[in-house]
């Protein structure tokens, strides 16, 4: 076997693979010798079909799917021993695969292989950021202390279901054999539909279509247990029993909604020092706001003080092959700014955890689950919520299917990036008030 790679420049090579009779040889006939240990022929007893005869059937399909192997490999060393941070996939060459499998005995593959070139990035070195700080208005705390009150009021249980209420039941499918223990927040149904929830009482029964509940796919996978591919696909009429019917009933501005808010007794004993603590609150809240800016200008401060060249011409013809079909030149070369990007900053966020040996565990991927749940129930709550969004969290994640799982991923692992950046990059603190800070996020957004 003989292996070439010749580099054309820092970010592009033409890879030759070369692969001789000897090398694939062994291998096809231990494959084809096992076949015929364990073929069920029709007129042989099993372990006794004569090896030409496995060779007349299989042999063409072996040797195709060694040689296929065998190059694949070389391929994967030559990534491997040059050291290149391959972008895209490599690309054969259009006749590369022109080959005559039935009187060939010397198989000749090209490559064409982009990559990035090499680069550095020295935290240390990188400049400061702004980190603001934003004051609420005094509009916006009395927004937040009503939001308060219904967040820390009392769960009841009423009679009967109105808009806004949280239905658990059983949904079901008898034609399927569905069947899942389920929550709905009738306010993020169909305005169309919710007349079907209005008025149900426990054990009340209701059939409706099952897509026309909610108004995203998403909503529809929390409240069937289905990913969203498998959600989208479900169909037909199904059948939801009401077991428990919960509301938030508002609470009385009192000494015990200060201290259930607060979390301390007596930290507030009158409403203009409860407003004061509720105005940090918010101020502590907004700091989300201000933390997915800070997210935003980290990112843009890794590629703009990172030097990485990638295979601009490779991976636009890459990215139209993978897209074939779906996507035009147009199409490609209107978005390869923002493509391009995110292939950078997954360059630089890589090699950051390789350099600080920031790993990825279960319960990272397992929260970004249960940050999109806690979005779906909004910010209703009732006793034991932490512990049922856990377990969905959980059986979901067991569920999806491996490129959902790996979306999750890649998500939790460039959050668990970003955060080890925060703590380690200059930032400026600058107090703002909301509405100046929307003015900034905006332009920035939009540079």
């Amino acid at each position: 076997m003989q292996t070439k790679f010749d580099k054309i420049s820092s970010t592009f090579a033409n890879l030759t693979v070369e692969v001789s009779e000897a090398d694939y040889a062994p291998a096809v006939d231990k494959k084809l010798k096992e076949y015929a240990k364990t073929a069920h022929v029709k007129g042989f007893r099993p372990g006794h079909v004569p090896l030409q005869y496995i060779k007349s059937i299989y042999g063409k399909s072996v040797l195709i799917d060694e040689v296929i192997k065998i190059a694949s490999d070389e391929v994967n060393k030559a990534v491997a021993d040059n050291k290149i941070k391959v972008v895209g996939e490599p690309l054969p060459k259009e006749d590369s695969y022109k080959i005559d499998w039935s009187a060939q005995k010397e198989y000749k593959f090209e490559y064409e292989i982009g990559f990035a070139s090499d680069f550095t990035i020295d935290i240390d070195s990188l400049p400061s950021i702004t980190h603001y700080e934003i004051e609420p208005s005094d509009e916006q705390t009395n927004k937040s202390i009503e939001d308060l009150k219904n967040r820390f009021g009392n769960e009841i249980e009423p009679e009967e279901v109105e808009l806004g209420d949280l239905v658990f039941g059983k949904l079901s499918q008898a034609s399927t054999e569905f069947f899942f223990q389920s929550g709905i927040p009738t306010d993020k149904v169909k305005v169309a539909s919710q007349f079907i929830f209005k008025g149900l009482e426990k054990g009340s029964k209701v059939t409706f279509d099952i897509q026309s509940i909610f108004e995203t796919v998403k909503e529809l996978g929390f409240a069937t247990g289905k990913s969203d591919e498998d959600a989208a696909a479900l169909s037909g009429e199904f059948e939801f029993e009401v077991e428990k019917i919960s509301r938030m009933q508002p609470a009385d501005m009192d000494q015990a909604f200060f201290d259930r808010v607060l979390g301390t007794p007596g930290k507030a004993t009158d409403e203009a020092d409860f407003r004061n603590q509720v105005k940090q609150i918010i101020k502590g809240n907004y700091s989300r706001e201000a933390d997915f800016l800070l997210d935003f200008d980290i990112d843009n401060l890794l590629v703009q003080n990172t030097a990485i060249e990638l295979p601009v011409e490779f991976l636009k013809k890459w990215l139209l092959e993978l897209n074939e079909g779906k996507a035009t030149q147009e199409d490609i070369d209107r978005e390869f700014d923002a493509i391009a990007k995110g292939l950078k900053l997954d360059l630089i966020k890589t090699e950051i955890a390789k350099q600080h040996d920031i790993k990825l565990e279960y319960n990272d991927v397992l929260e970004e689950v249960k940050e999109e749940i806690r979005g779906y129930f909004g910010g209703q709550g009732f006793d034991g919520m932490e512990e049922f969004i856990d377990q969905m969290a959980k059986k979901q994640l067991a569920e999806k299917k491996q490129e959902d799982v790996r979306k999750y991923t890649d998500k939790a692992f460039g959050r668990k990036v970003v955060n080890f950046l925060k703590e380690k990059i200059k930032k400026d603190q600058k107090t703002v008030m909301v509405d100046e800070f929307t003015e900034i996020a905006n332009e920035r957004f939009k540079a």
